[in-house]
């Protein structure tokens, strides 16, 4: 409309000119002829009627200019209202660019630089335009010079965020120092230099094939201490109760690390109560694996003494006299074995809590995907066992998760070189494979069972009415990467990053997105 418009007009200005110029010529005639009194008031009369027809006409060209700068400044408010902690320089230089993308060269009106401030947590963005006049320069007037302000607030509404992030052996050294770094970026970006802000609330959720709670969450409610939950003490004999083996050893205690839930539940977020004992929480416990003889031992995890008369292998491992005041040797890592990962951080909105937690984190064990997701939907739901975080149709709140792996789901096969044992693999969150926990003891169907297992988290989370952005970080595998490319909320919400510095850009692009869903116009 705006081309339509001033083609229109530009036809009607070369009209008045010629009007004008016709009417300054029979002024000057009519003035050297007394006999055209009447018709010289008549021509000066005109003058200044054609003069304000000509001045409406540069008036509705200058209003063009102004809805232009309006709308050009509209979108650079927008744009650039998303974005924290930038020095002013790189703020108003985005600004600039963001403005200069929506106000062709071509445009009618020449503007001038973009200033802006930012107060009280209102973006104000202004701009000059000079217009050259079509029929005023007429009139000794040549230029004119249009202004437009527009002024961008942040909204209240707030983040609960939540890192589930992969801290495997494979993340050891530069990957998980990049990791480190990004995450710790991403926490810069949106709370600014604000330690506490009331906008933001992050958890942590470090994984591996393990993930820690806490030990002091040894007498919440959701902890089966009462042995209620169908695979609590699955590895032993009787009925035996894991925190009754804990309190037998001398030098070692539970240290916060559980195993998974039963299916279904390991898959959704039921509220754990003692009427259904499978959706408690049984803790961690690797269990002391059969003597070897030498060398040729098939288990990795023998640090106590089995005795000369338990029998087979399996019924060695589930005898439980063994652990009466045992002594766990300090080079081994007894029932922690496979439990060497931070403990998850609720959601907090202290900054350098959060700052140290990442800095704390570290790379050891196998992947289980879905442990971390699980983890991750329970730290942000409002329900037990974590309880930080608000309803889900709190309209004040926008609940996300980032999920990162740097590998696929692994299964880690029992014996290694000295060939399998009775147990089928290592110790997990999923116990043994021996136990079919995952419907399987088959190695590699196991492992296809949790990327099945990936998937319905990831469609329970974003049915859940959480937003959920994917990263894979130097992921080789097409599969992996095509699962968590399908677990993601949209397309634009996955990334792929085969590097550490890109990793970096992935996170302060995902942070400032979580920005912008909190600014409105």
């Amino acid at each position: 409309m705006g081309l339509l418009y001033e083609a229109l007009w530009g036809n009607a200005v070369k009209r008045i000119e010629r009007l004008l110029k016709k009417a300054r010529a029979n002024a000057r005639r009519f003035a050297q002829d007394k006999r055209g009194n009447i018709a010289i008031f008549f021509a000066l009369a005109l003058i200044p009627v054609l003069g304000g027809a000509a001045g409406a006409i540069d008036f509705s060209r200058a209003y063009i200019v102004r809805e232009r700068l309006t709308s050009a400044l509209d979108a650079a408010g927008l744009a650039v209202g998303s974005m924290t902690a930038l020095p002013q320089e790189e703020f108003q230089a985005k600004a600039q660019s963001y403005f200069d993308a929506n106000y062709p060269d071509d445009a009618l009106g020449t503007p001038g630089p973009v200033a802006v401030t930012e107060q009280d947590g209102q973006i104000t963005l202004s701009a000059t335009a000079s217009m050259p006049t079509a029929l005023l320069k007429i009139m000794g007037i040549s230029e004119l010079d249009i202004g437009a302000t527009v002024t961008i607030a942040r909204e209240s509404s707030g983040i609960e965020l939540v890192m589930v992030l992969d801290n495997t052996g494979s993340m050891a050294g530069s990957r998980l120092s990049a990791l480190k770094t990004a995450a710790s970026d991403l926490i810069d970006i949106l709370f600014g230099e604000d330690k506490r802000p009331d906008f933001a609330y992050v958890g942590l959720v470090p994984f591996a094939a393990a993930v820690n709670v806490g030990a002091d969450k040894i007498n919440e409610p959701w902890m089966d201490k009462s042995r209620l939950s169908s695979i609590h003490g699955e590895n032993f004999e009787g009925n035996t109760n894991i925190f009754d083996l804990y309190d037998k050893i001398k030098n070692r205690s539970w240290n916060g690390c559980v195993e998974t839930r039963p299916e279904p539940y390991d898959e959704n977020d039921a509220v754990p109560v003692n009427a259904i004992g499978d959706t408690l929480w049984v803790p961690w416990f690797a269990p002391d694996e059969p003597d070897g003889s030498g060398w040729s031992s098939s288990y990795s995890n023998d640090y106590l003494d089995d005795g000369w008369s338990c029998g087979s292998d399996a019924a060695c491992q589930r005898k439980t006299a063994k652990y009466n005041n045992a002594n766990v040797g300090s080079w081994s890592n007894g029932p922690q074995k496979g439990c060497n990962v931070r403990t998850i951080t609720p959601l907090t909105n202290d900054k350098n809590l959060l700052l140290d937690e990442i800095d704390d984190m570290m790379a050891d064990g196998m992947t289980h995907i879905p442990l971390g997701l699980a983890w991750g939907w329970r730290v942000i739901s409002p329900s037990a066992p974590y309880t930080e975080g608000t309803a889900y149709d709190d309209k004040d709140y926008k609940k996300v998760i980032i999920l990162l792996t740097d590998g696929e789901n692994t299964i880690p096969e029992a014996g290694g070189w000295f060939g399998s044992n009775h147990n089928k693999s290592e110790y997990t969150a999923y116990g043994y494979l021996a136990e079919k926990r995952l419907g399987t003891d088959h190695h590699g169907t196991a492992v296809k069972r949790l990327d099945e297992k990936t998937l319905r988290i990831c469609d329970n989370v974003k049915e859940a009415g959480i937003r959920l952005y994917t990263i894979t970080f130097q992921v080789n595998d097409n599969g992996t990467k095509e699962m968590m490319r399908k677990c993601a909320t949209s397309a634009n919400m996955y990334f792929n990053s085969p590097s550490s510095s890109e990793l970096k850009e992935v996170f302060k692009t995902i942070a400032q997105e979580l920005n912008a869903l909190r600014i409105a116009k």
